[in-house]
C-alpha cells in the first residue's frame, strides 16, 4: 500500500512514470549495524558494507530498512522505494586493536561520503541516549552534527529518525542541540493509512526541528526474526517478510526513499540534482497535513 499514490501511499508507483524514477541516478548509504545479505529480495546489494564492524543482533532491523529502500523488482517479495539505486550498508562499529571496537557515526558519515556525489543519500539509522537515558536523534552529538554539516555542504541530503521516546525536542534542557540547522531531514513516526489513526504522530519524538512525518506502523518489508509475521517457510529467514516494520527507523527509511526517487528524477529531467535545503523544502510544501493536534 505504501507505493500507492497519497493519501494512501507515498506516490512511488506514480513516481515511475518519470525518468529517474526507480532512483537509477543515486547512491543511497545505509548506516546501520547489520543485515542479511543472503535474504532473497536484497541480493542485488552489495555482500558486504563500506566499512566498519556488523553487530549481528540487529540484522533483522537493518534487513527491513534495506527492504524499504531498495528491494528488488523481480517479481516476488517487495518492491522497494528506489528500487534500482545503488544501495551501500556502512556500519558504526570501528576497530580500535585489542578486538575492541568504538562507536562513531560520524566517522561513518565521513566515510560514506568518499562514494557518494551531490544529489546522493545518507541514512542514519541510529538514535542516542538523552539526558534521562530516552532516546533521542544520534544527532545530539556535536561530532555527527558537523559531519552532517559536511555532507550537505557537499550536496549530500542526510536523513536521520526523530526517535521513538515521545520527547519534546525543543525543550531548553538540550541546549537547542536539535535546534541546530545542519541541513537534516529529521522524520518523525505517524499513523499508516491502513490503521487507527492515520497522520496521527504514534509516540514518536517531536518539535520543531522534525521536518516530516511517515509511517511509524504497517509497512510491509523484507525482514527475519523476530519480525516474520507475514511470510516465513521453514523458518527459512531469507525468505522472511513481515507487514508490522515501523517506528521512526521505518519513517526515515521511507522518507529516504523519497529523497531518492526524487533527486533521481531531477538529475534525469533536469540534468542536476536538487540541493539539500530545497528537497526538505519541498518534501515539507508537498505533504499532507498532519492530523489534528
Amino acid at each position: 500500500v505504501w507505493h500507492a499514490p497519497p493519501p494512501a501511499g507515498f506516490g512511488f508507483e506514480e513516481a515511475r512514470a518519470f525518468p529517474g524514477g526507480f532512483g537509477e541516478l543515486v547512491t543511497v548509504v545505509d548506516v546501520e549495524f547489520a543485515w542479511d545479505p543472503t535474504h532473497e529480495d536484497l541480493l542485488q546489494l552489495p555482500v558486504s558494507a563500506l566499512g566498519g564492524v556488523a553487530d549481528a543482533q540487529w540484522a533483522y532491523h537493518g534487513t527491513g530498512v534495506l527492504g524499504i529502500l531498495g528491494a528488488g523488482e523481480n517479481g516476488f517479495g517487495v518492491t522497494g522505494a528506489a528500487p534500482s539505486a545503488a544501495i551501500f550498508v556502512q556500519h558504526p562499529y570501528f576497530e580500535v586493536g585489542n578486538a575492541e571496537v568504538e562507536y562513531d557515526v560520524a566517522r561513518a558519515v565521513v566515510e560514506a561520503l568518499a562514494v557518494l556525489s551531490p544529489g546522493d543519500v545518507i541514512l542514519l539509522e541510529q538514535q542516542s541516549y538523552g539526558l534521562a537515558d530516552e532516546f533521542v536523534p544520534i544527532s545530539i552529538d556535536p561530532a555527527v552534527r558537523d559531519a552532517i554539516r559536511a555532507a550537505t555542504a557537499a550536496g549530500v541530503v542526510v536523513v536521520e529518525p526523530a526517535g521513538n521516546d515521545d520527547v519534546d525536542l525543543d525543550d531548553p534542557a538540550y541546549e537547542g542541540a536539535f535546534l541546530d540547522d545542519t541541513g537534516v531531514i529529521r522524520v518523525g513516526g505517524a499513523g499508516s493509512s491502513l490503521g487507527f489513526n492515520p497522520l496521527a504522530r504514534e509516540g514518536s519524538n517531536y518539535g520543531s526541528s522534525v521536518a516530516l512525518q511517515a509511517w511509524a506502523e504497517d509497512i510491509v518489508t523484507t525482514a527475519g526474526p523476530p519480525l516474520t509475521d507475514l511470510y516465513y517457510p521453514d523458518e527459512d529467514a531469507r525468505q522472511a517478510y513481515t507487514s508490522r516494520f515501523g517506528g521512526t527507523s521505518g519513517a526515515a527509511a521511507l522518507v529516504a526513499g523519497m529523497v531518492a526517487t526524487v533527486q533521481s528524477i531531477s538529475l534525469a529531467t533536469r540534468g542536476a540534482p536538487l540541493k539539500p535545503g530545497e528537497v526538505r523544502a519541498l518534501l515539507v510544501a508537498s505533504g499532507l497535513p498532519p492530523a489534528a493536534g
